[in-house]
Order: C-alpha cells, then structure tokens, then sequence
C-alpha cells in the first residue's frame, strides 16, 4: 500500500509539472517573436545631438586652448622676470616673489582644470538626455512596430540586414532631438 501511495504521488507530481510546461509553452507562443537590431556605436556617431555635442565640445576646447596659451604666455614673461630681479633682489624678496609666481601658476593649473572637469561634466550630461531620449524612441519603435526583442548590434555575431532598424532610430532620434545645448561653465 504505501508503494502505491509514493507511485500515485509521483505520477501526480509529473502530471502537474507536465501541465506547468505546458501552460508555458502556450503562453511562449501567444507572444511572437520579432526581432529588431540597433547600431547604437553608429547612432551616437550620426545622430545630429550626438554631432552637436562633439562639435560644441571641440569649440569650447578650442577656446578654453587659446586662454590657457595666454596664460602661459604671461607666465612665462613673468618668470623671466623674476629671473633678471634674481640677481637685484635680496635671497628673503627673491623667494617671497618666487612664491607668488608660484601661486599664480597653481591658480593657472587649477582654473585649466576646473574647466576641464566642467566640460567633461556637461558633455556627461548632454550625452545622459541623448541617451534617454534614444531609449524612448526605441521603446516607441518596439510598441509601434511589434517588436518583441530589441539586441543591440554588439551583442550579435550574425544579422540580416532586414533586422537592422538603425537608420529609423536615428531618424526618429533626430526628429526627438535635433540639437542639445551644453551647459559648460
């Protein structure tokens, strides 16, 4: 009697697990399954805020390059001449003036810096809502157009090009968001 009772129990376990497969494979199969690929390498390589970005960023270099080329500039005019007082300055007045030299190209370091780390901060930034703003129209060509699976070009090793709907993202993308506008201090 109890090798019946352990038999029956097992032959109810199988029974059940046969029924939870089953109720899985036909809920698989009531979403089909329609594939999408985005380059998003090229997308942040084409788009036009991705573009905007790198051109604004190279501008502000530029600029931030030519100021920095004034300070050194004057620096170097300043220690020359500190180097011709060296000679007509006392060791204790030499040293104090020195030590605002010094000072001034700390300040010079520190100011090339602080815009640096501003730049590289607001370039984070506008790529983040570029960012943001591609996933959403990603979701938005998913919902619209049935896809059930969207991989990025990274992630697969072979791809028809029918799956490849990067030209549509960045059209949609450019249409979401044509230009950004760093906000570099």
């Amino acid at each position: 009697m109890m090798r019946f009772f352990s038999h029956n129990g097992l032959l109810r376990i199988a029974v059940f697990a046969l029924a939870i497969c089953f109720t899985s494979i036909a809920s698989a199969q009531e979403v089909p399954l329609k594939v999408a690929v985005v380059d998003m390498e090229q997308i942040l390589q084409t788009a036009a805020a991705p573009k905007s970005i790198r051109e604004q960023v190279k501008k502000i270099r530029t600029t931030y390059r030519t100021d920095v080329q004034k300070e050194e500039t004057a620096l170097r005019k300043a220690n020359q001449e500190l180097a011709q007082k060296q000679t007509l300055l006392s060791p204790e007045a030499f040293n104090e003036e020195r030590r605002k030299f010094e000072q001034k190209v700390h300040a010079v370091q520190k100011k090339v810096q602080e815009k640096n780390l501003s730049l590289q901060k607001a370039q984070n930034q506008a790529l983040n809502k570029v960012k943001t703003a591609l996933s959403k129209v990603v979701i938005t060509l998913a919902k619209n157009n049935g896809y059930s699976l969207v991989l990025r070009r990274s992630q697969t090793l072979v791809v028809a090009d029918k799956f490849d709907i990067t030209q549509t993202v960045i059209t949609e993308l450019n249409k979401a968001l044509p230009t950004i506008t760093l906000a570099a201090k």
